[in-house]
């Protein structure tokens, strides 16, 4: 086991959490992520020693030193490693003061993560109908949570719905949280680059999840006001480019599109908008309801 795996290590199971721990690993020897009942509280099992990497990821691994920097793949990082870069990469949001799960257990092949409760995507699920208006205002906390990331000099990799969450305000921290640390782009380029492709890929879930036309707008200037201004410039590098790419999309019917085409599509060109436009002329929070104090949902 490597020393930074050793270092960073919390065993919080009993002996008799371990050994359920190792039958459950034993009946689920593929199983890559399981949630499971340990010494009495919920967890999340993750392994890193049975995931087959899939030939598109490959081959993007493979030719990424041909792509433009915002496109490179991050470093391999199997079994150890993996769990290495997961346990490093928890430790520093820790240390700025952003929400993640507790290690329960781990050693070079396994995490036991705390649950985190309802992550950000299933909340949105629930107030989608129920109640649009704080669905969307969800999306702009969500901005601004990974402006708070990015400002404290982190970036996450692949920040989705999925991938967050809000703790509960009753243990006295409402900022977002994040999950599933396994994305390191800014190992293969520059900090504020791997930053603004955090905020390019956040907003392909906001422009394709937003109820109301205005809440895109909200969610950017709510991040705006949270992150570096050092993204904004290699953001538009990266907008530009896929502004450019993505011109024959546009000019197709949505219907003919898929999922992933739409939401790059939509993501793309409200950026592209917001950055010739400029951070300061988009609505103000305060002005649609959707201000909140800073570290409060």
């Amino acid at each position: 086991m490597s020393k930074a795996v050793q270092d960073d290590s919390t065993d919080m199971l009993s002996a008799e959490g371990l050994a359920t721990l190792v039958r459950l690993l034993a009946a689920n020897a593929r199983a890559r992520v399981a949630r499971a009942d340990i010494d009495g509280r919920h967890v999340w099992i993750k392994r890193y020693d049975v995931e087959r990497q899939p030939f598109g990821k490959l081959l993007h691994r493979a030719i990424s030193p041909l792509l433009p920097v915002f496109l490179r793949s991050s470093r391999a990082a199997p079994g150890s490693l993996g769990v290495e870069r997961e346990r490093r990469k928890m430790n520093l949001f820790r240390e700025a003061g952003l929400p993640v799960a507790d290690i329960v257990f781990g050693n070079e092949a396994v995490l036991v993560l705390s649950d985190v409760g309802r992550v950000a995507q299933a909340r949105l699920g629930d107030l989608h109908a129920a109640d649009p208006a704080a669905h969307d205002a969800l999306l702009v906390t969500l901005a601004e949570g990974l402006g708070d990331a990015h400002r404290a000099g982190l970036c996450h990799g692949r920040p989705h719905p999925r991938d967050m969450f809000l703790p509960d305000p009753a243990k006295g921290d409402g900022r977002v949280g994040f999950l599933d640390f396994e994305e390191e782009p800014e190992a293969v380029m520059p900090l504020a680059m791997a930053q603004a492709r955090d905020l390019w890929l956040l907003f392909l879930q906001i422009t394709a999840r937003a109820i109301s036309p205005d809440t895109p707008a909200h969610a950017f200037t709510a991040y705006h006001g949270a992150a570096p201004a050092a993204v904004l410039p290699p953001l538009a590098r990266l907008v530009a480019f896929f502004h450019r790419w993505l011109t024959p999309l546009r000019l197709l019917p949505e219907t003919l599109l898929g999922k992933d085409a739409l939401y790059a599509v939509k993501a793309t060109s409200f950026l592209k908008h917001a950055l010739d436009a400029g951070p300061a002329s988009a609505p103000s929070l305060q002005a649609t309801g959707h201000e909140r104090p800073r570290g409060q949902s």
